[in-house]
């Protein structure tokens, strides 16, 4: 039996509305499926920024495999740091780097079911001219896609000097 008066129930799911319409300006957002050695490199890098602490204002998110309920995830922000492995035909754990003029070169290079969402994500948000201004990519090339958890060394690596170009590109963030 609930015995909140109808008030406080209402007090109560007003703040989580707010945040809804509001989301923190800052976005990192990592992709990947976790069960497939490399393409989990993004996964990866979040894990360990959720560890670190981050300047205000800043959401990390693990996006998984999520397809199109990336554009609830991008939607409203300011800034947006995707981090994602990539098929670049180079050498394993080799890092790059794009922004929104390049993003046709991640649709070429996607290397599972996921990237369609994140693609198809910031497609829509351009169609409905909701995409945050300022995005950046990173792409990981991976060296595996074996059906195991964990990561090949040299893609491991790279995962760290990604973490430390998102901590760089954090330090840099406009005032809100």
């Amino acid at each position: 039996m609930n015995t909140e008066s109808p008030n406080s129930m209402a007090d109560q799911t007003q703040p989580q509305q707010n945040n809804m319409d509001c989301p923190p300006p800052v976005l990192v957002l990592g992709v990947g499926n976790i069960l497939l050695s490399d393409e989990a490199a993004g996964i990866r890098v979040i894990e360990a920024l959720q560890k670190l602490p981050l300047p205000e204002g800043v959401e990390v998110v693990d996006g998984a495999t999520r397809a199109m309920e990336l554009m609830d995830i991008i939607r409203g922000r300011k800034k947006v740091i995707i981090v994602d492995a990539v098929a670049a035909e180079s050498e394993p754990g080799a890092v790059f780097r794009f922004g929104p003029g390049q993003l046709a070169e991640i649709k070429q290079m996607s290397i599972s079911v996921h990237d369609i969402g994140v693609h198809e994500a910031i497609f829509f948000l351009r169609m409905t001219d909701e995409l945050p201004e300022d995005i950046v990519f990173y792409g990981i090339q991976p060296g595996s896609l074996a059906l195991h958890e964990g990561l090949t060394p040299e893609v491991n690596a790279a995962v760290k000097k990604v973490i430390d170009f998102v901590l760089e590109d954090l330090k840099n963030l406009p005032d809100s």
